[in-house]
C-alpha cells in the first residue's frame, strides 16, 4: 500500500474512521432509515403542526422566511397553521418561536 510522506497525510483519516468506530449506529440511521436522531440534518428533517396544540397565534407564519406555513380552519372553524413541507426552508423558527409546542419536529 502507499502512504502519505507526509505525517499529516497519514493521519487524514482518523477523524472518520473515529466517528465511525463510536457513531457506527448514527451513521446506519441516517444511509439505512434516512433518519437523524439528532434532528440537525435538514435534508432529514421534516416538520408539521399539531392541530390540537395550534392556538392559530400566527407567530409561525410571521418568522417562516418561506412559503412553508399555512392558514387552515379547524374542526371549529378557528383559522389554525399547517406546514407544507414542500415549501419548507427547514430553518427551524416555526419550532423554535412556538410557545405552545404545536410544532413538531421529526
Amino acid at each position: 500500500t502507499r502512504l502519505s510522506l507526509c505525517g499529516l497525510g497519514q493521519t487524514a483519516p482518523n477523524p472518520v474512521l473515529t466517528t465511525l468506530k463510536y457513531f457506527e449506529n448514527e451513521y446506519r440511521q441516517h444511509i439505512n432509515d434516512l433518519k437523524c436522531a439528532a434532528g440537525e440534518c435538514r435534508a432529514l428533517i421534516s416538520y408539521s403542526i399539531d392541530p390540537k396544540k395550534c392556538i392559530g397565534c400566527m407567530v409561525c407564519k410571521k418568522v417562516c422566511p418561506s412559503t412553508g406555513i399555512y392558514v387552515m380552519p379547524n374542526e371549529a372553524g378557528k383559522n389554525i397553521c399547517g406546514i407544507d413541507n414542500a415549501g419548507c426552508v427547514k430553518c427551524n423558527k416555526c419550532f423554535e418561536v412556538c410557545k405552545f409546542k404545536a410544532v413538531l419536529k421529526a
